[in-house]
Formats: structure tokens, C-alpha cells, sequence
């Protein structure tokens, strides 16, 4: 039987595209090994493995001397176990989805000569898929932008994998102005406390406007408004998307990808501490384009927001959502896989 090795998690970011190639493999008779973390989403999700085995990483970056100590001991410690069970298994291929929970299959992988493919989801690439990109056979990016991070040879545009349910919906979407104007704001994974402010200090002054929050997990004083919904979490993103006329929202890769294929004009507030400042650049290209607006945390007010909202909806939303969806790629998964078996067809 066919067999990979896959590994991409510690958060939503790396996970999700993990498990959009993972299912992709699965339905071409791939089985298939998962190596993640014990402290990430993975604990949590369910992913289309035969074997799904969790070792306690620690990440490095940002961590305290002895910190960082320790995250470089458990990540050398996990990468001999890895190594271990690759030499046992005889994976055809291993590929990585970023963050610190791929460098031991990565490391593994290379030291046992078995090929190794990489995604990179963000306009600038984590520290783990530089390294990992020296020993990579292929480098897949979201963006085009970051071509310039990596050796132009083997890095290939495929785009962002996403869920299927968020691709089969937004395929077919053609997006149509609602009789009430309807914003839907995204702080992402873990909320936006300022944004989610923001929003509901709009929604008390901007009655003929439907707001629709997720605020993640932060404590933040709700009203009781007719004109505001709002959710701590929600699993169905695509009912979300269409109901919308406008998205405010983080500029994590996800999110930025999912509203590509929605064709959303979006108004982006980047999350200013991501690692080198990449929310930011995931989106800057877009913004130049004309094709969304960009707020920094800095600058962002309850005024800021409301005269954005304001410019946004005497826009022709109608046009620019057929140029946003221009730029949506909906098979990333099939390319990335594509390209990793025409290797082996060409070997």
C-alpha cells in the first residue's frame, strides 16, 4: 500500500490544510501516519489517519531561555522517535505544513532519505519551513509574494488547501447584495477583544446595519440589540460567508483564502504580533489591488471602523466580488498532491 507521513498542527493554521491534503490522499488509497503535538488543535480533532501518534513538542520562538532550552531538547527527542518509525514504516513521502510540530518529521525524513514536500500558508514563511525548505524536494506557497523566500525551482503556487465544506460552497456562490445591509466580523481563532469592542459600539449606532460577531473567547459586554448576533464559535463558516455583505476580519492565511473564494470585499485588521508581521503582507498585495481595505491595530477605532464601513457599502460590491474571486484557488489540495505523484511518475 501507498504511505505518507503528515505533519502540520499546533494551531488551526497548519492543521486545516494538513487535513485537506490528508483526505485528498485518502481517497487516492494513501495510508497514512499523523505526527503532531500532544499540546495542540490535533489533541482536539479528529484527522483522516490510520495512525495519528502525538509526541509533547514545545515550540522555541518566543520562549525564554530555558524555554527555548527545552523546546529544542523535545524537538531533537522527537525527531529521533519519528526517525525510528519512518525507518520502521518506509513512508513513499512525508509533507509538512509548517510550524514548529514539522520539524522533527522533517529533520526525520531528510536523515532517512525519504522525499520531503513543504507548505508554506503565510506571505512570509515561519522559521521551520526555511529550514525545512533546504532539504525540501518541493516548496508549495499560498502567495505569490513569498516565491522570494525560497529557491525558485522547486517553489510552486498552489494556493491555500481548505475544508471542503468551504470549498464545495464557495465554488458555485455568486455573491448578492441583502435588503438589510449585513456585516459579519471574524477576530479569528482566538477573537479580537478591541475589534469585537469595536463592533458592538457600531452595531448601537448603526441600526440599519446587521452585525454578526465571533468574538472567540474573550469576556466582552454584549447589549441586547436586534441588530447583533453574536457567537463565541461557530463550525459552519460557509453559511456565514453567503449571509454577508461585508467581513471584517483578522488576516490570518485561512481566513484571507476562505474570503477569496466567497469573493468578499473585506476590511482587514492584521493580528500585529504574528511572526514577522505576516497578517500584514497576507494582505497588503490585495489592498493594492483595490480590492480590500487594510486597518492596523494601531489605527483602529470605533470612528476608523465606522467610516471604512461607511466607504465600503457605497462601493459596487456586486463587481468587486467577481475580481476578489479571481484570485481564489478552490483545488489547492488536488495541485499540491498532483504535483508531489508526478515526481514519483517521472522517478
Amino acid at each position: 500500500m501507498k504511505k505518507v507521513f503528515i505533519s502540520g498542527g499546533g494551531t488551526g493554521g497548519h492543521f486545516y490544510p494538513a487535513l485537506s491534503v490528508a483526505e485528498n490522499l485518502k481517497e487516492k488509497g494513501f495510508n497514512i501516519t499523523y505526527i503532531g503535538t500532544t499540546n495542540g488543535i490535533e489533541s482536539k480533532k479528529d484527522f483522516p489517519a490510520d495512525e495519528k501518534i502525538l509526541y509533547p513538542m514545545r515550540a522555541v520562538r518566543g520562549k525564554s531561555i530555558i524555554g527555548k532550552i527545552q523546546g529544542v531538547f523535545s524537538l531533537l527527542s522527537t525527531t529521533f522517535k519519528v526517525y525510528k518509525q519512518i525507518k520502521k514504516e518506509k513512508p513513499d513521502f512525508s509533507i509538512c505544513f509548517g510550524g514548529y510540530t514539522s520539524i522533527p518529521l522533517g529533520l526525520a525524513s531528510f536523515l532517512a532519505r525519504v522525499p520531503l514536500y513543504i507548505h508554506e500558508q503565510n506571505s512570509i514563511p515561519s522559521y521551520s519551513n526555511k529550514i525545512l525548505s533546504y532539504f525540501a524536494k518541493k516548496v508549495f506557497i499560498t502567495f505569490e509574494l513569498t516565491s522570494k523566500y525560497f529557491n525558485r525551482k522547486k517553489t510552486i503556487l498552489t494556493g491555500m488547501p481548505l475544508r471542503k465544506n468551504i470549498i464545495e460552497r464557495a465554488k458555485n456562490y455568486v455573491y448578492k447584495p441583502n435588503q438589510t445591509k449585513t456585516v459579519l466580523v471574524v477576530g479569528g481563532s482566538q477573537g479580537a477583544k478591541k475589534l469585537s469592542d469595536s463592533t458592538i459600539s457600531l452595531a448601537s449606532e448603526m441600526k440599519d446595519i446587521k452585525f454578526i460577531l465571533i468574538k472567540g473567547k474573550w469576556q466582552v459586554e454584549v447589549p441586547n440589540l436586534e441588530n447583533l448576533t453574536v457567537y463565541e464559535y461557530v463550525d459552519n463558516m460557509e453559511d456565514l460567508y453567503t449571509s454577508a455583505d461585508v467581513v471584517i476580519s483578522r488576516s490570518g492565511s485561512s481566513s484571507v483564502n476562505e474570503i477569496l473564494c466567497f469573493g468578499k470585499y473585506a476590511i482587514f485588521i492584521p493580528f500585529p504580533y504574528a511572526a514577522s508581521n505576516h497578517q500584514y503582507y497576507n494582505v497588503k498585495w490585495l489592498k493594492d489591488l483595490g480590492l480590500c481595505e487594510l486597518i492596523e491595530e494601531k489605527d483602529l477605532s470605533k470612528e476608523v471602523l465606522k467610516r471604512a464601513l461607511e466607504d465600503t457599502f457605497n462601493k459596487d460590491l456586486e463587481s468587486l466580488s467577481k475580481k476578489i474571486k479571481e484570485y481564489a484557488i478552490f483545488d489547492s489540495d488536488e495541485k499540491i498532491v498532483e504535483n508531489i505523484l508526478n515526481d514519483f511518475k517521472n522517478d
